[in-house]
């Protein structure tokens, strides 16, 4: 329950932490800190939690020098951190910015200078101050995009990018309240002008969402909605995984075999889903392909037309008296030499260690390496395609 000045308390943060599973067993956290109210009032919840429980914590401030004043911005913040204990770096994004599209550029840019700081420092999770209003945001611009269910749910409390888990604590404080627990901690904070700038979409939806709130879309609704959406999106997740299991059945060899006529008859969306998910899988892609390819897909497999088809670094093919999905042969990684004791992800599909011994060398198996494999062992053949 809020208290009367409308500042987070200690004792809810750490229910708000505890709801993105911050471990106790991890050492180190970082806290990304923009000099913004959002992620002052984050860094002095997060420090304050931290210290409490004998946690390191390091706040990272990205320099994108977009602006003049972002250097001395990143200083200010550098300062205040000192001032509260709080070990701090600065990321500087150096090099040429993009001519367009600027926010997405400087957001990319962002998440990968903080996520080599926490692979080099190896930082596993990193807060950020998303709050109620830049959920509330997110939504109405992916519906602006036309999202379906997975977009609408907004963004999550607990994701991940660059290889660290990104947390999300206050997703559902509203940002008047961050504001109040700042000022009762008598904490200054960064005005970014550019978040009033309306040459930029998000601050032309905010701006917009001032307007909506009269009218029934308040923050509040908004957010409920993609909570909502977020229960519907886990029925689906289920059932796409019982009808993936049964229709696409994936094999260890990385490739999977197509239940045609089961395909034909599931319904739209768990079909488009469990065909992604194989899609991906097969592919060894982290995003998945654009909807309007694979409803094309989808059709041409419910027409018995898939065979020769590729999509997603995957190709349908015929093999006996199965259709089956395969990775591609094009673009597979060049040879690669894996060391006794390593482990790496090779093709983004096949996760391998090597014991003791010497390295060995990885790479596509090709004409002459089936060949031997055949040698070894002729069963190979009734069980696993060439193809794949």
């Amino acid at each position: 329950m809020p208290v009367a000045d409308g500042r987070v308390t200690a004792a809810e943060f750490s229910n708000l932490a505890a709801r993105v599973s911050l471990s106790l067993a991890a050492p180190h956290f970082a806290v990304a800190v923009s000099g913004g109210a959002d992620s002052m009032a984050l860094l002095l919840l997060a420090a304050a939690w931290a210290r409490r429980r004998g946690i390191a914590l390091t706040a990272l401030t990205v320099d994108h020098r977009l602006r003049a004043a972002s250097t001395a911005e990143a200083e200010q913040v550098a300062t205040w951190c000192a001032a509260r204990d709080v070990p701090h770096a600065t990321l500087v994004w150096r090099g040429v910015k993009p001519g367009g599209n600027v926010q997405a550029g400087a957001r990319a840019a962002r998440y990968r200078l903080l996520g080599q700081w926490c692979t080099r420092h190896r930082v596993a999770h990193l807060l950020v101050a998303h709050h109620l209003e830049d959920q509330a945001e997110t939504v109405l611009l992916r519906l602006g995009r036309g999202s379906g269910v997975d977009g609408l749910t907004g963004m999550g409390e607990v994701s991940t990018s660059e290889g660290m888990f990104l947390l999300r604590p206050l997703l559902g404080v509203p940002k008047a309240r961050l504001v109040a627990t700042l000022r009762a901690a008598k904490q200054d904070w960064i005005e970014d002008p550019s978040n009033a700038n309306s040459a930029y979409q998000r601050v032309r939806v905010r701006q917009a969402m001032e307007l909506l709130a009269p009218n029934g879309l308040a923050a509040q609704r908004i957010v409920a909605t993609a909570q909502r959406m977020r229960r519907v999106q886990a029925t689906l997740v289920a059932a796409t995984g019982e009808l993936a299991s049964r229709v696409l059945p994936f094999q260890a060899e990385g490739w999977c075999t197509i239940d045609l006529p089961a395909l034909a008859t599931a319904p739209d969306e768990l079909a488009l889903r469990a065909l992604r998910d194989r899609l991906c899988r097969v592919g060894g892609q982290r995003l998945p392909p654009r909807l309007e390819r694979l409803e094309a897909l989808l059709l041409a497999l419910r027409a018995g037309q898939g065979a020769g088809r590729t999509l997603h670094a995957c190709r349908v093919a015929e093999w006996r008296d199965a259709t089956i999905l395969v990775r591609e042969a094009r673009g597979l990684p060049t040879a690669q030499s894996m060391p006794a004791g390593r482990e790496i992800v090779w093709d983004g599909r096949f996760r391998l260690r090597r014991g003791r011994g010497g390295a060995v060398e990885v790479a596509p198996l090709g004409s002459a390496g089936w060949r031997l494999a055949l040698a070894a062992c002729a069963a190979l053949a009734r069980r696993v395609p060439r193809l794949a």
